[in-house]
């Protein structure tokens, strides 16, 4: 559908089996881009245990699958909370492709615990993931953006939770918020180099930093499959959703490699909800 071929994507968060940056990785390299994957350094006796049983390998499973995709594929692992860190990906990229065309800012982390409860670790934790992360991916690859000229596109991954709080997200929901804000003030910036910079925010899916794990456990329990177990565990918000349903991390993905292509040339500074209608019946 989209023409990406020669071109360069940068996505963080990109080890999880059902997580958005697998997902999105993979469909950039369906599109013909050469494809970077981060992730925060997680051993394999680290990973969830529905991972362990499927033989997932966190970055090098993903990056299997782009180079099959018959394009160039680099795996960096790097703490996104931590600038040196970040510039040193970025310098990694620029010297074994030369360019970046795309950053898809999608790490992050879910503590959910009441806001008089949250610690002091939980809440820098969570900044540093959420939204330190982005502003430093966002700032290192702009940079080379401006540099390099041709413009460029930048996606990061708030959440519905960024624009609606939710009891037991205090930390999350500010990280979030503020992701918004960082890409709607980016926008303007950057927008007389031709740097379109928008964000998504997901609603519920049965992925990345707690759902999948809690699904897969149903599952494994009930003896049912995994698609059956996501019913059981999504139960509460199901029906507040006019579609009746979650999403799926492609239909995440879809929205991202969208928003990157020319088809959306007249975009910026957007925050797309891909929630299944939730956030506009509440």
């Amino acid at each position: 559908m989209y023409n990406f071929k020669d071109r360069v994507a940068l996505v963080t968060g990109a080890s999880r089996k059902r997580g958005f940056g697998h997902a999105t990785a993979v469909r950039f390299a369906q599109e013909g881009a050469n494809v970077v994957i981060n992730s925060r350094s997680r051993p394999p006796q680290e990973f969830p245990q529905e991972e362990k049983a499927e033989g997932w390998k966190g970055l090098d499973s993903v990056l299997q699958e782009i180079e099959a995709r018959g394009v160039r594929g680099l795996a960096v692992t790097a703490d996104i909370g931590d600038r040196k860190q970040v510039q040193d990906m970025v310098d990694k990229t620029l010297a074994e492709f030369g360019r970046i065309d795309y950053l898809v800012a999608n790490a992050g982390i879910s503590i959910r615990v009441p806001v008089l409860d949250t610690s002091e670790e939980d809440w820098r934790r969570t900044m540093a993931a959420n939204l330190d992360g982005v502003f430093h991916c966002c700032q290192a690859v702009a940079r080379h953006m401006v540099e390099r000229g041709g413009g460029g596109a930048i996606v990061n991954i708030s959440s519905r939770l960024g624009k609606m709080g939710s009891v037991n997200h205090g930390a999350y929901a500010a990280s979030k918020f503020g992701v918004i804000g960082l890409t709607q003030v980016m926008a303007i910036e950057l927008a007389p180099h031709n740097i379109r910079v928008n964000a998504v925010c997901p609603g519920r899916f049965p992925t990345g930093v707690a759902s999948d794990v809690e699904v897969w456990q149903v599952a494994q329990e009930k003896g049912i499959s995994f698609e059956e177990a996501v019913s059981v565990i999504h139960a509460d918000t199901i029906p507040l959703t006019p579609l009746k349903r979650v999403g799926n991390i492609e239909e995440l993905a879809n929205v991202i490699i969208f928003l990157c292509s020319d088809e959306a040339s007249f975009m910026t500074g957007q925050s797309i909800n891909v929630d299944g209608g939730r956030l506009m019946a509440h």
